[in-house]
């Protein structure tokens, strides 16, 4: 069975993030300068649904006793934008 072209995705950037070599900021300059606002806007969606998801497993690593500076992160961020949007998942 084919996979879906969203795992397919996520597996590339896994795979180049855990690159030593990869620079997010690089990245994101390069996304930001060279392509138009419709695609920005659905990689904010992106950013947005990996802070929610971030922020619901931050909850379940605390109460296993583990955590991370970006699940820490994810949390207050989530926070921020349930306050100004609300639950994303409405």
């Amino acid at each position: 069975m084919a996979k879906a072209n969203e795992v397919k995705v996520a597996e590339k950037l896994a795979d180049s993030l855990n690159d030593y070599t990869f620079s997010p900021a690089v990245m994101a300059n390069y996304l930001v300068t060279h392509y138009p606002i419709y695609t920005q806007d659905r990689l904010m969606e992106l950013v947005k649904y990996l802070i929610h998801y971030n922020s619901i497993n931050m909850r379940a690593q605390w109460e296993a006793g583990k955590t991370s500076e970006g699940l820490l992160l994810a949390d207050a961020l989530n926070d921020m934008i349930e306050a100004k949007y609300g639950n994303i998942n409405k």
